[in-house]
């Protein structure tokens, strides 16, 4: 059985009232951030800390998400994960009871010691976020300069540390704005020059006026497709796996505009997304949600368990009952391309 024949069956085993719990427990340990990303649509990334759970109770989550039977814990959030004290220990719990690990970061923070623990433990996926193929762009988005050269002696010391293992895999995720958008078959070649074995292009979502104008205009909007396929042609040649497929349409940068699709049947198959009933999300205060966009929106674990709140909580009992009629929340405009990609993929197996 493969991951998304998992996942489904775990979806099925949910509706049918049997006690399963999340596959994948996302976790985001601070909304701290050490950059002013142009894009970004956290608003708190430069506060102080401010109910922030405690490395126990972080380390409790991932042991309760184990024991309800988890199979992956992602590592990222609003901010700069690697800011907070309790990321590492985290990480190692998580792989301590055998879960598949993701961690996307800025690249900045992480120094020596930490790619050693990262490689020590077994950690399965590291995610940089680089949005440029070179210093002046990638610094220009990521509103300080250096943090190209950092990011990418990052990746660079992490492809040598793990020599011949195939840990951690390496990944780029970019987002594409009217500053880098020329640059797809570039940063194509970067990955492959970084050691990263795919690159994760993302549609730019905009709530404030600095965010839209990074948008690609229309006439930059309609050459896109040909870029995308130019990038596909080098990822392609260097053996590189990317998202551009999804940029060959010319309505691909609509994201935040449409909701996502509903599927034909009734229930599950009728169901836009089914992340609420295989995802959790955990923000840094304690607040859970189902997904990303919807981040912060429902009940708390700063304290009480995660079984009770996963099988009695209203807000995901709320989400899931819209979603069984094909009704999305509002906010799910805004959701990833790359996302509802493998939501529809988790649906079409849903029958199997």
């Amino acid at each position: 059985m493969d991951e998304l024949d998992g996942i489904a069956a775990r979806v099925v085993a949910r509706e049918r009232g049997e006690a399963v719990g999340p596959w994948t427990l996302e976790v985001y340990p601070t909304l701290r951030c050490n950059l002013s990303c142009a894009f970004c649509d956290t608003t708190d990334r430069h506060r102080p800390a401010r109910g922030e759970l405690p490395v126990e109770r972080w380390l409790a989550l991932v042991d309760e998400a184990a024991a309800l039977g988890a199979r992956r814990v992602y590592v990222l959030g609003g901010g700069e994960p690697m800011l907070a004290a309790a990321t590492l220990p985290l990480m190692e719990r998580a792989k301590a009871h055998g879960l598949r690990g993701m961690l996307t970061t800025n690249g900045t923070r992480l120094d020596a010691r930490a790619r050693e623990r990262i490689v020590d433990m077994g950690w399965d996926e590291v995610h940089l976020s680089v949005d440029g193929a070179d210093p002046a762009t990638h610094d220009a988005l990521r509103g300080q300069a250096g943090a190209f050269r950092r990011t990418v002696s990052a990746a660079c010391a992490l492809r040598a540390l793990r020599g011949g293992q195939p840990t951690p895999f390496l990944a780029l995720h970019t987002v594409l704005t009217r500053l880098n958008w020329t640059q797809i078959p570039a940063i194509v070649r970067l990955a492959h020059a970084v050691g990263a074995g795919r690159v994760d292009f993302d549609a730019l979502v905009a709530y404030r006026p600095e965010q839209e104008a990074l948008r690609l205009s229309p006439e930059e909007a309609g050459r896109l497709p040909e870029a995308a396929r130019a990038g596909l042609a080098e990822a392609a040649r260097l053996g590189v796996r990317t998202t551009l497929e999804s940029f060959l349409a010319p309505d691909a940068l609509a994201r935040g505009s449409r909701p996502p699709v509903a599927g034909a049947g009734e229930g599950l198959a009728a169901a836009p997304c089914l992340k609420a009933w295989h995802h959790l999300v955990v923000q840094a205060d304690g607040r859970t949600s189902p997904c990303c966009v919807l981040a912060g929106e429902g009940e708390s674990l700063a304290e009480g368990d995660l079984a009770a709140l996963w099988e009695g909580s209203p807000r995901l009992g709320a989400i899931r009952a819209g979603m069984r009629t094909g009704r999305a929340p509002g906010r799910c405009s805004e959701c990833s391309e790359n996302i509802l990609v493998h939501e529809r993929a988790i649906r079409a197996r849903l029958s199997a």
